[in-house]
């Protein structure tokens, strides 16, 4: 609608009209260009091929425009002169933000080459046109009004000159909104006609490079001439625009790694550079210098490159005018930067030898200075060929130290840069004790000390640099509190580039030394009392104090960084050791602008006459009295306090127990006084959590909650000794109360709410609060979150966009979750359970909601198509990506909580509207959740339960089957624990029985999870959803087999079908059975904990007969729970597919049992070990031992397993384990296993060979098991014998015999009973 739609239709326009309607229409195009360009800079992920072709048709247009722009001016008059300046300014800025191939056919070349060479063009902007296009290091040789200052917004006014003033918002409204620049902190918009030349010049670069060889040798020469063609300080404008023009072009090619052509392009480039070189402005010798570089980098030739080191020798060699002499220098410096083919020792021995000479011409201290900088360049591009010029070179710089006035400051500052580049090459080399490095070592020193003592401030900054090179490479050889007294003295100084070398030398020391440099500063600052300047207060608060402070008063960026992390070493290094000091100072920094000093514990068991009154208590009365050393500290330093406050927390738990033993605490600090730790601080904790989450700041709001959110994960635990039964934290109830009720105001940012919302969660779950009526005052909290989100959009803040909102009720709700979890293992333990029943209406209509929004938004970006357009429950379509990551931060407890929701309900729809609402769009009490439509379809109760079902399986699977390396545990945990809960209900078993390749896929996945995490609980969790997998598939085969035996057409049928798997084949096809992917699973496991399992690693064909071994805790239970899952796979399976898998299981069982038969005190048996029995037992119980189409096989395996088990027999093995197993079996089995002779005759001698054991414990056991096999009938004949040959056990074994046949025939014990009663 703005532009016109044909060229024709832009011609009729021209005679239209008349003054003020081109001006409208100029203005209007303007916007319109302005409006695509802020798209195009701020919604890139918008920006798609089809919004792109979209945006194409207007470019044409406003490209025939511009070039008809000079004939609407004639014709209408120079009024029209700034909308079309504008009009140019906003149609250049876009097509530098649009990719290059869009415009490639838009003949604008010609009109860039016009503006930048126009007459009209009277103000030279070579302050803002050239910096970007020199290199950031050469600045530094320039005017010092282009180094960076604490003033440098009052300087630049002072660069533009002739009264145009620099930073106004009329020049360009739009300003307000656009990016900063990095370094700036205000909009800088310069006027229209600067605008316009900077964006051509920029635009230039790009078209250039995209178009002809024949086109870019036109225009250049075309360039070339238009300087030809003016005169004085025109000619010095033009010649600014076009090598600025240069200078981008070949720096764009350079990065897209572009060739420039042929000889004849060369030669034009070529000719601007050197006539450039040659100007008598020092920017643009400057930013020629660097583009001479380029030139060679894009020409990419050895010779051509060659010929321009060689033609600036030549140079050099003849002028003797200054200009000539610096620019050419720099040149020399730039190519070596550039390009390192250059750097053969021919061409390294001339360059330096030219460069010596240029920095002695004490006539002319420019050329010495852009001679000196040349030489560091050359010095840190040549590396190690440098080595053999290293002490020419620093007795040179040591001489020019001690000979150039200190009055030229600006050649120190490069001798300066020559000696850090000479000490960078030296590197570690410095360390070394021979005579020669020791004399290069001491010059170094020399050079430092001589440039510290120089009054210009850049030349004290570039010696502490040296310094800290030095420092890096040989720690010992400079002297640690001369350094620190340095720095302490110029922390606080006016000048910006020495206090970010300061700090940049301190983030060094203290990451090696903090503490010495810390002793150091202090010993400064008792001793020298004048040197120090009032603001670094080191006496009173120490180094860290002074640095707090200045961060307090710095706005430099980058300073103010490096000052973070240097606190945050000598944090790291000192907190735990300095622990008081710390705390104080931290303390010290909240309470400098806080409402309220002190916070007090308020006796919670005390009467309390109003919900509100006790929590108004814990405040006091200001002390006016007491000063501290921050006096108003803004909210960013404060924010940084807070967080200091965390990182000890984090810091005292990788140190010593008793800072979170406070009985233990007590007791070392009685034994010394000066122990001292964490715990005893708690109130302290409390108080300045409770500051800064009651401040008025709300970032410093978000730091006082988090805080407190540590203090109670960290303290919630914790006893007190003076109270049994009790909690430290109780005695904070108040406190923590307080904190809380004022970020659940109508006013608090969503942001705030949100981590209100999980601290409340998390005080709640804690267990701290044990009183109902204190427990309700902060269950209400979380109350009034959730009726406000029942309220709908109207309760919500208007203030904030929709992702806000979104992050807030996402929040709210996943406080519920945690809360209703902990409520569910609550009454799981009998303990005293919270009130969440009557919110769970509610509350699982929302979580259902949150869950579907989640499943929908994590959909892969060919399905977008399915995606609601208005959105979903709690978000828009609009805010779709700044969505999901509130989403990916919810998403996980919310699923646990509807797991366990849903388990509770058995999956029964007990509302009777539910079976009839859609769950894309669930019927909820808030607004925000639309109702089912009208013609929907009304679902059973059935479908309903399958759609929840689906939903919590699909969202857990997608999850762990693609977890990204950013996953938390916390998610994983939840994830695994919500597929617990789900197969607790036999409706989902149901589900998963029934659908093997379900059952597959879910093995599948956990497989993978156990694969890519080591954490035991995550794969104990695993473990635990693989059983339930299991007894799903028992339970499904079940069924089958009684539903096939209670048909009524069974009786008839002479067989019936076989149900399990392995069906009546035995194959077990991997990829497609359910036991063979369960058999994977459990192997990696057993393997991992017991490598001697796997006989392609040990090289056997058995379980190796290695020593057996002790597992961990955690290695124990991984075994023992995967053990469990191995002795419930035959009952998945048909007869012939049990016989398939009984070797593996067997093998697997016997080798955990021979590898962890470790000989324990008194008899015991390992955990492993009790395991691998309980699991032979159930295996040797299996109902497919006595089927009759596998008893058979099973007789003749089981026989070979306990031949196995006597072969294991080792002195190193524990005898009670194996004596153990073969009771188990003879147990167990049919006697037809256990009593052909050979294995008989085996049994008893490992049984006779124990009763003459010394060990009292082995003996014991030894005869308690014989008489065991005796009272079942085994190996009768041979005991006739025995007893009748050993005169000596006859009454024993009598007497043994009577009492065991007793307790079985009372007891009737399962094989657990025998080992416990074996052991006593």
């Amino acid at each position: 609608c703005v532009f016109p739609v044909s060229p024709k239709d832009l011609e009729t326009e021209k005679s239209r009209g008349d003054s003020f309607t081109w001006q409208v229409t100029l203005e209007g195009r303007a916007g319109a260009l302005c409006a695509i360009k802020s798209f195009v800079s701020r919604c890139g992920d918008l920006l798609t091929e089809e919004v792109i072709q979209r945006l194409l048709p207007p470019l044409p247009c406003a490209v025939d425009l511009l070039t008809q722009l000079s004939s609407v001016l004639k014709t209408y008059g120079s009024t029209l002169k700034t909308s079309s300046v504008v009009y140019r300014q906003r149609l250049y800025e876009l097509l530098n933000l649009l990719p290059p191939e869009i415009y490639e056919g838009i003949a604008i070349l010609k009109e860039l080459a016009a503006d930048l060479t126009a007459s009209e063009i009277q103000v030279a902007a070579s302050t803002f046109l050239l910096p970007p296009l020199c290199h950031q290091d050469d600045l530094v040789i320039l005017s010092p009004l282009l180094q960076e200052t604490d003033h440098r917004f009052i300087e630049e006014q002072l660069l533009l000159g002739n009264g145009i003033a620099c930073g106004s918002l009329e020049y360009d409204p739009y300003s307000i909104y656009e990016k900063d620049i990095e370094g700036d902190s205000v909009p800088k918009p310069l006027p229209p006609i600067l605008s316009v030349i900077n964006s051509a010049v920029k635009l230039f670069g790009v078209v250039c490079a995209h178009v002809g060889e024949a086109q870019r040798l036109f225009v250049l020469e075309q360039l070339l001439d238009s300087i030809k063609h003016t005169k004085g300080a025109r000619q010095q404008i033009v010649q600014l625009h076009v090598v600025s023009s240069l200078s981008s072009f070949l720096k764009y090619l350079a990065g897209s790694k572009g060739n420039l052509g042929p000889e004849e392009v060369r030669r034009p480039a070529l000719a601007l550079l050197m006539g450039a070189l040659e100007s008598p402005n020092p920017l643009l010798r400057c930013a020629a210098a660097e583009a001479w570089a380029r030139l060679a980098q894009v020409v990419d030739d050895g010779a051509f490159t060659a010929a321009l080191a060689q033609v600036s020798f030549d140079k050099l060699k003849s002028a003797r005018d200054v200009v000539t002499r610096t620019g050419y220098s720099l040149a020399l410096g730039s190519l070596h930067r550039y390009l390192g083919g250059i750097s053969s020792s021919q061409h390294l021995n001339a360059c330096v030898g030219i460069l010596y000479t240029l920095s002695q011409d004490s006539t002319s201290p420019d050329v010495q200075t852009w001679a000196l900088h040349s030489l560091s360049l050359i010095i840190d591009s040549a590396g190690p060929l440098y080595h053999m010029h290293v002490e020419p070179t620093l007795s040179l710089i040591i001489m020019l130290l001690l000979n150039v006035p200190p009055t030229h400051a600006e050649v120190h500052q490069s001798l300066g840069r020559c000696l850090d580049a000479l000490i960078t090459t030296l590197g570690p080399e410095l360390q070394g004790n021979s005579t020669s490095i020791s004399a290069l070592r001491t010059s170094c020193l020399l050079g430092c000390a001589v440039m510290q003592d120089n009054p210009d401030c850049l030349v004290q900054a570039q010696a502490i640099s040296c310094l800290q090179q030095l420092h890096m490479f040989a720690p010992r050889h400079v002297n640690l509190s001369s350094l620190v007294s340095c720095l302490c003295v110029n922390l606080c100084s006016p000048y910006l580039l020495l206090r970010r070398a300061v700090l940049a030398c301190l983030r060094q020391l203290v990451q090696r030394e903090a503490a010495e440099v810390s002793g150091h500063a202090v010993m400064l600052a008792k001793d020298s009392r004048d040197e120090l300047t009032p603001d670094a207060n080191i006496r009173e608060v120490g180094l860290e104090g002074a640095l707090l402070t200045l961060l307090d008063k710095e706005t430099d960026q980058k300073l103010c960084h490096d000052i973070k992390e240097t606190l945050n070493h000598m944090l790291t290094s000192m907190a735990v050791d300095k622990l008081s000091f710390w705390l104080k100072l931290c303390k010290d920094v909240l309470a400098a602008s806080a409402d309220f000093t002190t916070v007090t514990c308020v006796d919670t068991m005390q009467e309390e006459e109003g919900d509100k009154g006790d929590d108004a208590s814990v405040l006091t009365t200001r002390n006016d009295d007491k000063s501290y050393p921050f006096t108003n500290p803004r909210w960013a330093t404060r924010v940084f306090a807070a967080e200091c406050v965390c990182r000890i927390i984090n810091q005292c738990e990788n140190a010593h127990s008793a800072h979170f033993d406070i009985a233990l605490a007590q007791e070392m600090r009685k034994r010394d006084s000066r122990n001292d730790f964490l715990v005893l601080h708690l109130a302290d904790l409390i108080r300045m959590a409770f500051m800064a989450a009651t401040d008025h700041s709300d970032q410093l709001r978000l730091s006082g909650l988090e805080t407190l959110l540590v203090v109670i994960r960290r303290f919630a635990s914790i006893p007190e000794p003076e109270f049994p039964g009790h909690v430290i934290l109780e005695q904070y109830q108040a406190n923590v109360r307080a904190a809380l009720r004022p970020a659940f105001t109508s006013e608090t940012p969503p942001d705030v709410i949100a981590k209100a919302c999980q601290v409340c969660s998390a005080w709640i779950a804690s267990g701290v609060v044990s009183d109902l009526n204190d427990l309700r005052r902060v269950h209400q909290l979380l109350v009034s979150s959730l009726t406000k989100i029942q309220a709908g959009k109207e309760a919500l803040s208007h203030l904030y966009n929709e992702s806000a909102s979104t992050m807030e009720i996402l929040a709210v709700l996943k406080a519920w979750a945690e809360v209703y979890i902990i409520a569910v293992e609550r009454h799981k333990n009998h303990r005293q359970p919270l009130k969440t029943t009557t919110y769970l209406g509610t509350l699982s209509r929302l979580w259902l909601a949150a869950l579907q929004d989640f499943a929908l938004l994590t959909l892969p970006s060919e399905f977008a198509s399915q995606l609601p357009v208005e959105g979903g429950a709690f978000y828009t379509a609009e805010t779709s990506e700044n969505a999901k990551l509130h989403y990916y931060n919810s998403w996980a407890l919310i699923l646990h909580a509807t797991a366990l929701w849903l388990t509770s309900t058995g999956f029964v729809v007990a509302d009777p509207d539910e079976g009839a609402s859609h769950l894309s769009r669930p019927v909820t009490p808030t607004s925000m959740c639309q109702g089912s439509s009208s013609g929907a379809t009304v679902k059973s109760p059935e479908d309903v339960c399958t759609d929840r079902f689906h939903l919590i399986l699909g969202i857990s699977v997608e999850f762990l089957c693609s977890l990204r390396s950013d996953a938390t545990m916390e998610s994983i945990t939840a994830c695994l624990h919500a597929l617990q809960a789900l197969l607790d209900v036999p409706w989902p078993r149901s589900k998963i029985g029934s659908d093997q390749d379900l059952g597959i896929e879910l093995l599948n996945v956990l497989h993978r999870v156990i694969l890519t995490r080591e954490s035991p609980s995550i794969q104990l969790a695993s473990l635990e959803v693989v059983r339930q997998i299991i007894c799903a598939a028992q339970e499904h085969v079940k069924e089958k087999r009684r539903s096939a035996e209670v048909d009524d057409g069974a009786a008839e049928k002479e067989t019936l079908p076989e149900f399990g798997e392995g069906k009546d084949t035995g194959g077990l096809v991997p990829g497609k059975s359910l036991v063979f992917a369960t058999l994977e699973l459990c192997v990696c496991i057993l393997v991992r904990q017991l490598p001697e399992l796997n006989p392609k690693l040990t090289g056997s064909p058995g379980v190796k007969a290695t020593k057996p071994q002790m597992l961990s805790e955690d290695g124990s239970r991984l075994v023992s729970a995967a053990l469990v899952i191995l002795s419930e796979l035959p009952a998945v399976c048909s007869p012939e597919g049990s016989i398939s898998i009984l070797p593996t299981i067997l093998y697997l069982t016997i080798g955990v049992l021979r590898q962890t038969a470790v000989k324990l005190p008194g008899g015991q048996l390992s955990s492993t070990v009790a395991a691998s029995l309980q699991a032979l037992k159930g295996i040797l119980s299996s109902p497919m031992a006595r089927a009759e189409k596998s008893h058979t096989a099973w007789t003749d395996l089981l026989r070979s397993a306990l031949t196995t088990i006597l072969d294991y027999w080792d002195p190193e093995l524990d005898e009670i384990s194996l004596l153990t197993a073969i009771t188990v079996f003879i147990l167990s089995t049919s006697p037809e296993v256990t009593t052909i002779p050979c294995l008989q005759k085996r049994c008893i001698e490992k049984f006779k060979a124990t009763l003459e054991i010394k060990d009292p414990v082995v003996s014991v056991f030894s005869r308690e098991m014989f008489v065991i096999g005796i009272c079942l009938g085994f190996c009768k004949t041979f005991l006739c014998d025995f007893i009748g040959s050993n005169k000596k056990y006859q009454t024993k074994f009598f007497i043994f015999r009577f009492g065991a046949i007793s307790i079985l025939r009372v007891t009737k014990p399962n094989n657990n009973d025998l080992i416990l009663w074996s052991k006593g």
